[in-house]
């Protein structure tokens, strides 16, 4: 299984997408399998070093090789989580997607939106590269950074109204809300899967936060007391938003 993250635009929420949706998918399913950031300057993953994802950073630089690159990456029987950088890094993955005629081996590709204007229309703009390329391709588009899920309608107006998207594609959608969660999971160096899965996590916190409490440390007891507080909203986080991604996943790969 090989997957794909991208957008032409950066600070789409590829990153978070590729790490907290796409690895931890594979990671929940018991794959034995690699995130790969294809960047020169971005290396999120390595902020996650607690994180049981296996990370890989590989260079891009002027793009001369990355035909090569591409073709070495997906004719490798690996499971992929490819987290494809920004602006031009996006542009030339795909253009030598097309070259090399690797895109065939592109089980999925996501293409996130974090809901300003300019996000959605790379986000439509990719999508189109995509199906030139090849009109058979599975697309997820990730929403996120969503205010309030009852008005994605209205912060995503763009998404819904364009008549660009095939419809069926449009259907092929998840949401992610804004939520400390995601910032809590940097902090912690794991996924939001992980967080929630490993109860150990909590009672660690738990721990230090009845220490703080003896020692007097009322600026720990109140970083502690915030943690575990998001930490109680991760589970929440988790089922609304992390588990209907994945079961999105199931439904588009099985068909």
């Amino acid at each position: 299984m090989k997957i794909a993250i991208v957008n032409t635009k950066g600070g789409a929420s590829k990153s978070t997408t590729a790490f907290q949706v796409a690895s931890a998918y594979m990671l929940s399913k018991g794959l034995n399998f690699k995130h790969i950031e294809l960047d020169d300057e971005n290396k999120d993953a390595e902020t996650f070093s607690k994180s049981k994802i296996i990370t890989e950073q590989v260079a891009v630089e002027n793009g001369d090789n990355l035909n090569d690159t591409i073709r070495n990456l997906l004719l490798k029987n690996e499971n992929l989580v490819i987290d494809v950088g920004g602006n031009k890094t996006t542009t030339l993955f795909l253009e030598n997607l097309k070259k090399t005629r690797m895109y065939r081996l592109i089980d999925l590709f996501i293409i996130p939106s974090s809901g300003g204007s300019q996000d959605v229309k790379n986000a439509i703009r990719t999508y189109k590269t995509i199906k030139e390329m090849n009109p058979d391709a599975k697309v997820l588009f990730v929403l996120s950074r969503v205010r309030n899920p009852n008005r994605v309608k209205f912060q995503f107006r763009e998404f819904f109204v364009n008549n660009e998207i095939d419809e069926k594609d449009k259907q092929n959608y998840i949401i992610l809300k804004d939520s400390d969660v995601v910032d809590l999971s940097r902090i912690l160096k794991k996924s939001i899967y992980e967080i929630v899965e490993d109860k150990d996590t909590k009672q660690k916190l738990e721990k230090e936060f009845d220490k703080a409490l003896l020692d007097g440390d009322n600026n720990t007891i109140e970083s502690l007391s915030i943690m575990l507080e998001i930490i109680d909203e991760a589970e929440n986080f988790f089922n609304e938003y992390i588990i209907p991604a994945f079961q999105k996943l199931d439904e588009i790969l099985k068909k």
